[in-house]
């Protein structure tokens, strides 16, 4: 995806000194494209298909963390119950109750670190998938870009004004969708996980 990560790293540099610009869009003898990556991701029938994905990935995700933490809940529930009106030295003045706080301490421990470990994976998974749509629309945007002669593709976000007829948007949809109608996702597990990898094709 060189031409996807090269244009758009040179578009943030070059916004910042370029005028607006209309029509054939020549700026210093450059001639400049303009693309909604975000509206791409979002109205691509590949974006849905990849957004979609994800979304069941971090459902799965939360279910699977699910029973734990109603588990944990109702223990820190009876908890609380029972030492509501003693002393923190009361507590540990019994040795079962306080054995029973130190053992849902380390439990709630180890939850969190699950909770933090699954919200790294999803962001991992997020990103693996937004480079797997990277790669799939490069080809679109290089013959865009090769079609009109362009020297720059600038990300819509970092323009302050572009005419229609500069904005490509609509045609990198069109031609992805007719090529792209989906987006291989796989969520990443992180390596003290022993779970095999699981793919939505």
């Amino acid at each position: 995806m060189a031409l996807y990560k090269t244009l758009f790293i040179a578009a943030s540099i070059a916004a910042a000194t370029l005028a607006p610009f209309s029509g054939a869009a020549q700026a210093q003898g450059a001639t400049i494209l303009v693309v909604d990556n975000a509206r791409i991701i979002r109205d691509s029938v590949g974006g849905k298909d990849m957004s979609a994905k994800i979304n069941a990935i971090g459902q799965a995700m939360q279910n699977e963390l699910a029973g734990e933490a109603t588990a944990l809940d109702a223990e820190r529930q009876s908890l609380e119950t029972r030492t509501q009106n003693m002393t923190r030295e009361a507590v540990a003045a019994d040795p079962q109750l306080r054995a029973q706080a130190e053992a849902f301490a380390r439990k709630a421990q180890a939850f969190q670190v699950k909770r933090q470990r699954a919200s790294q994976e999803l962001s991992q998974t997020e990103q693996a998938a937004l480079n797997n749509f990277g790669v799939a629309l490069d080809p679109v945007l290089q013959q865009i870009v090769d079609e009109r002669g362009a020297d720059l593709l600038l990300e819509r976000s970092v323009v302050a004004f572009a005419s229609p007829e500069v904005d490509v948007t609509d045609l990198v949809i069109q031609r992805l969708d007719a090529t792209v109608p989906a987006i291989n996702v796989t969520r990443v597990r992180l390596p003290d996980q022993q779970e095999a990898p699981a793919t939505i094709q």
